[in-house]
């Protein structure tokens, strides 16, 4: 299973954390993102990566999770929302979480459901580290360097983590 990135979304919608792992392009800005922090302070630092490709992500979430919806409305049995969504390319994996961030988990096609996943993700990585964090700024860009090398070192330690 390829983990491609996450996106974490407040709850106005704007993206608060992004990363990707698997892209030689990514590890590549990476390395010179690093070169270029050492000269700025944190709060010039970008986090939240390409602008445009996080409002992608999320128009692609919310007008699924809008669908979803409706769907539901109209099957009586169903409480299921939108959880998954799978292209010949990629698997798009979604959590909201009741106190409103989104996570957004992008894998490989094949990878299995990663509910259970983005759950443990959001209760054990950014409950621990940014929610309970009085330095950090609710509905802001997430900076701390702790939070990322924790969720990196959870997604890499995920079973096929390739």
């Amino acid at each position: 299973m390829t983990v491609h990135s996450i996106h974490i979304f407040n709850k106005k919608c704007e993206c608060i954390y992004f990363t990707e792992w698997n892209n030689a392009k990514a590890d590549a800005s990476k390395k010179d993102k690093l070169l270029e922090q050492s000269t700025t302070t944190a709060e010039e630092k970008d986090v939240d990566g390409d602008p445009e490709t996080a409002k992608l992500v999320y128009g692609v979430v919310f007008s699924l999770r809008n669908m979803a919806s409706k769907l539901r409305h109209s099957l009586q049995n169903s409480n299921q929302g939108f959880s998954t969504y799978k292209t010949g390319t990629y698997k798009l994996h979604y959590f909201e979480s009741p106190a409103g961030p989104k996570l957004v988990l992008i894998t490989d096609p094949n990878a299995p459901n990663m509910a259970e996943t983005l759950q443990s993700i959001y209760a054990s990585v950014y409950v621990e580290h940014v929610v309970k964090n009085a330095l950090v700024k609710p509905n802001t860009p997430i900076r701390n360097q702790l939070f990322r090398s924790t969720l990196d070192k959870y997604v890499r330690n995920l079973p096929n983590f390739e």
